[in-house]
């Protein structure tokens, strides 16, 4: 009787001793889950209604570096969950403007044929987040889908849609950012991949893809802008 008694505290003690070794969250983490919860809920509602545009553009107020933190695994989840039914709907409408534009274009030089060059290149296929702190700048999400159609969204509700095709690079002395320090910090990087997107309307843009130092996939166009900034630099989270 005495060693069932004994066995049994010992195992209240174990249990307390694992609960005290759980990690505390504080209020202020816990103000901000709450806040990101409403940011979710809302998100989730302009999903269900049709507005993956607006959802995308809802979740992006939210820090993504948060959301690797102790009580956030739940948000983090319905992020990602929520970000990649939005992102399949805008690709499913950029296709279809894709294949319009191609049938439009009577044989003209614009070709928005998908392809598989992304196969061996996974990696760099995904939703893209604009990086930078300047508001005047419209861009907001880059998508890449595996067959390369890519899709851009901007702050103003307007988009973007083309085709990408991806190749190996080695290019060094790449302008980008520090996408690891979260400022505008810049850089010189070596590249890893060239992605050249054709877009709807004829123009071709060019960006280096590299992995940063926290393991991101990232883009840069490597182009100056206001004499001191990167012009376009897209991170992968």
């Amino acid at each position: 009787m005495l060693a069932a008694f004994t066995f049994a505290v010992a195992g209240c003690s174990s249990k307390s001793a694992s609960d005290n070794n759980k990690p505390k969250v504080s209020s202020k983490e816990q103000n901000k889950i709450s806040e990101y919860e409403g940011i979710i809920k809302s998100a989730r509602t302009l999903n269900e209604s049709g507005n993956y545009k607006a959802s995308n553009k809802t979740l992006n107020s939210i820090r993504i570096a948060d959301l690797s933190k102790s009580g956030f695994g739940s948000l983090k989840t319905e992020y990602f969950q929520l970000q990649k039914s939005n992102d399949a709907f805008l690709l499913k409408k950029a296709k279809k403007q894709n294949q319009t534009a191609n049938t439009n274009s009577n044989g003209g030089t614009t070709d928005l044929s998908t392809n598989d060059s992304f196969s061996s290149y996974s990696k760099f296929t995904g939703d893209y987040q604009f990086y930078n702190y300047d508001p005047d700048r419209l861009q907001s999400d880059l998508i890449i889908d595996s067959d390369g159609t890519v899709d851009q969204e901007n702050t103003d509700g307007t988009s973007l849609h083309g085709v990408a095709t991806i190749s190996a690079d080695s290019q060094s002395g790449i302008l980008s950012y520090d996408v690891t320090t979260g400022t505008n910090k810049t850089k010189n990087i070596n590249a890893n991949v060239k992605i050249d997107v054709t877009w709807s309307n004829g123009q071709v843009e060019t960006y280096y893809g590299y992995t940063s130092y926290d393991g991101n996939s990232v883009l840069t166009d490597g182009k100056t802008y206001h004499g001191d900034l990167v012009n376009e630099v897209w991170v992968k989270y």
